[in-house]
């Protein structure tokens, strides 16, 4: 008989499990947690809401005489109503009865998968939410920037930020905003470090090509049809329309004071931008309003490399047989004197200036369990017509945001991504 081998021995042996779990996925949520906390919530109806403006304030100015001469009869204000509607997002998430019972003691799991699948879910759709305001009100994520093919099939789409999106999620590939419907992939693994986002099963590349959208799924590919994000009201030309308003009809006071950088971000542009602002509501006006900046860590990056190429070390009287370490353990998180929310789910390339103050939130139905009789979880049926050993759970918000006065925001663009991240 042959010398027992330690494959023999295996089913005596004690088995150890580390006791934690680690979890490799994006849960930030940065700027959605931010307008939650700062600004006002209006419940309204199933029914459009209106934003009162004055763009004109009317009165006319001229040059005349008090001796029985003609005087006008001058104008007034000019009221304009923004229109807009909620939109619903819905978050869905299932396990099966047995991965609740096989998990639910201390004995049997280092977590319990039910409560486990709960907590992501609360996470995980403040991360929709945060990269849902990243976009122009059309629905979109973001767009393809190039194909990742094995033979005829394309497994992966290299995106501009693939941050926006998560694993497992369903997306919609459309050829462009109020274009033609393709497909609907999903996302296998987000790959940040690559900015790729691979796929589950993949697609035909003679289907899709470079410049397609991907889309929240359930989207209709038309403009102005989801939540109107940041690029939605971040707009610095007089096209397209700020809530139906059409911008070209008054032009200058519903677009937003903007730079086209296309170049390295320096200390000039920041203060050009600052003036922006001041010139189009006055240098009180902008002073008091409470204005945050919001990019990603390339523009953070970017900022900081202007102080590395003039810092001076004064290695005058210093001690020890080490250099000084030239760089600080976290870079600054002002930029030009204000804070600099970086949120790793914005688009690259931006900076954008945003007075949370005018920002706001109306909802018809705020961020909860969907609920019918008070009960939040619901069997799955089977094939049969009889019950699954599943169970599903949902998500929901139906809202929308509402950016007023957008003179007093300002945009940065083309900023030159540092060398190292995002694939450049």
């Amino acid at each position: 008989m042959a010398v027992a081998d330690v494959s023999q021995a295996l089913a005596s042996m004690q088995e150890y499990v580390r006791p934690e779990l680690v979890d490799l996925s994006l849960s930030a949520s940065v700027l959605w947690k931010r307008i939650e906390e700062n600004t006002k919530i209006k419940a309204v109806s199933n029914r459009p809401f209106r934003i009162p403006t004055m763009p004109i304030r009317g009165g006319k100015g001229r040059l005349g005489s008090l001796d029985n001469a003609d005087m006008g009869v001058g104008s007034g204000p000019q009221e304009v109503p923004g229109t807009g509607t909620c939109v619903t997002l819905i978050y869905a998430a299932s396990y099966s009865k047995l991965s609740e019972l096989a998990t639910d003691s201390d004995e049997k799991a280092i977590e319990n998968f039910a409560t486990l699948t709960h907590q992501m879910a609360t996470k995980n759709f403040a991360g929709y939410m945060d990269a849902w305001l990243q976009t122009d009100g059309s629905n979109t994520l973001d767009t393809v920037v190039s194909l990742q093919t094995s033979g005829a099939n394309t497994v992966g789409f290299g995106v501009n930020n693939a941050n926006l999106f998560q694993d497992d999620q369903d997306i919609d590939l459309w050829t462009a905003v109020g274009g033609s419907f393709i497909a609907t992939v999903t996302v296998q693994s987000v790959d940040i470090l690559s900015n790729v986002i691979w796929l589950v099963n993949p697609i035909a590349t003679a289907s899709v090509a470079i410049g397609n959208k991907l889309m929240m799924n359930g989207a209709s590919g038309q403009a102005n049809s989801g939540l109107f994000g940041i690029r939605n009201w971040q707009v610095g030309t007089n096209t397209s329309n700020w809530y139906n308003v059409q911008r070209a009809s008054y032009p200058g006071k519903y677009n937003t004071p903007s730079l086209a950088v296309n170049g390295p971000l320096t200390p000039a542009l920041v203060r050009a931008l600052e003036s922006q602002r001041e010139l189009a509501l006055g240098i009180d006006e902008a002073d008091a309003a409470k204005t945050i900046a919001h990019s990603n860590v390339d523009v953070r990056n970017a900022w900081e490399q202007n102080a590395l190429l003039v810092q001076r070390i004064d290695f005058e009287g210093s001690k020890g047989d080490r250099s000084h370490d030239m760089l600080k353990a976290k870079a600054s998180d002002l930029i030009g004197g204000r804070e600099n929310v970086v949120n790793v789910r914005a688009l690259p390339g931006y900076l954008d200036y945003l007075c949370l103050k005018n920002l706001s939130r109306v909802e018809t139905v705020p961020i909860d369990f969907y609920s019918v009789g008070g009960q939040t979880l619901f069997p799955i049926y089977g094939a049969s017509g009889g019950l699954a050993s599943a169970l599903v759970f949902y998500l929901v918000w139906m809202g929308q945001i509402v950016a007023v006065n957008t003179r007093l925001n300002a945009f940065a663009s083309g900023i030159t991504i540092p060398h190292g991240i995002f694939g450049k």
